[in-house]
């Protein structure tokens, strides 16, 4: 082999006589090896990427084979005599190409190869804009029903010095390289939150985020945040409810309407109900995101005890107090 010449064979780490299935399978080898979508951030892969991609071009076609055996690397001499206009310079690999009879071109295999995530310049040119988080907060009642929310937000755009390479941020600088960039845009868009989300669910709305150099976006992610309920508490799917009662309806039991996030039902109240007791109202409470049913409601009963007292309703209770015996502290000891 001439002087400077880059020995291909070496690089594929097969002999000169290999035939088109071994040096198929050594490229296969060695691509799922060195791909930067297997090594995401490694330089040194992607440079043996492109240097097992370049040989693997060249050995793969009967004719640049040939030439090559015969000349060598010779810096870009055997690019410009592969006989196409401008010779075999600047096309990168993974272009269209005649594979002389393995069909298709670099990108498919490598698609082929990796599960159909395509070749690094494929993917290069492919890749989404950033991820975009915002927060959103909601009522319960709108966490419980699910919403469409109109939101406007700021987002970044492509840095102009960088050409994609780095997003504006906040004030219109380039995260990566610090260059100034446009005034970020205020996009509006609804976005469906679905029934049943909490403090801390996430909704994604695909394609929404930050463009990337191709001008595919990112996702954008709600961060949602339930505010708190007058009267109703959360714990997980379920709901709790503090019932005030009169001392009647405690007493000799009653029906009673309770309220719920859809609309007003009504409990039997048990005869001598005490405060505290808590009566389930199954299926009443929040829907259960991403499956089928919902929560239950608890009811805690709270005993109203009346003031201002008339002195004939004072003497009634009084009355009452001399009928009944019972001691509800018998059972403390200190």
């Amino acid at each position: 082999m001439p002087r400077g010449s880059r020995d291909y064979y070496g690089i594929l780490g097969i002999g000169r006589n290999a035939d088109e299935k071994t040096i198929k399978s050594a490229f296969r080898k060695l691509a799922r090896k060195y791909h930067p979508d297997v090594n995401p951030g490694d330089s040194e892969a992607e440079r043996k990427f492109k240097e097992i991609s370049e040989a693997y071009e060249v050995l793969r076609d009967p004719k640049r084979r040939e030439q090559y055996d015969r000349f060598g690397h010779l810096g870009e001499g055997w690019r410009h005599a592969a006989g196409a206009p401008g010779g075999w310079a600047g096309r990168s690999p993974g272009a269209d190409f005649d594979l002389g009879g393995f069909g298709g071109n670099l990108n498919d295999l490598l698609e082929d190869l990796l599960g159909g995530r395509g070749g690094v310049f494929t993917q290069a040119r492919a890749r989404p804009g950033q991820d975009v988080r915002a927060e959103i907060e909601l009522t319960l009642p709108e966490a419980f029903n699910g919403v469409l929310r109109e939101i406007a937000l700021p987002i970044p755009q492509i840095c102009p010095t960088c050409h994609g390479a780095g997003i504006l941020g906040q004030r219109a600088v380039c995260t990566q390289c610090g260059g100034a960039g446009q005034t970020e845009k205020m996009k509006k868009l609804e976005v469906r939150i679905p029934a049943g989300v909490r403090t801390g669910s996430k909704v994604r709305a695909a394609g929404q985020g930050a463009p990337g150099p191709s001008g595919q976006r990112g996702d954008l992610y709600l961060m949602v945040k339930v505010a708190a309920h007058p009267i109703f508490k959360r714990q997980g799917d379920d709901l709790h409810l503090d019932l005030p009662v009169t001392f009647a309806e405690a007493a000799l039991g009653a029906e009673v309407e309770v309220p719920t996030l859809n609309g007003r039902v009504k409990m039997k109240l048990p005869q001598g109900a005490s405060s505290g007791q808590k009566l389930r109202l199954a299926g009443r409470g929040m829907p259960r995101m991403g499956a089928a049913g919902r929560g239950d409601l608890y009811v805690s009963i709270r005993i109203v005890v009346p003031k201002n007292l008339s002195e004939q309703e004072k003497e009634l209770i009084a009355r009452l107090g001399e009928m009944r015996r019972e001691n509800p502290r018998a059972n403390l000891r200190g």
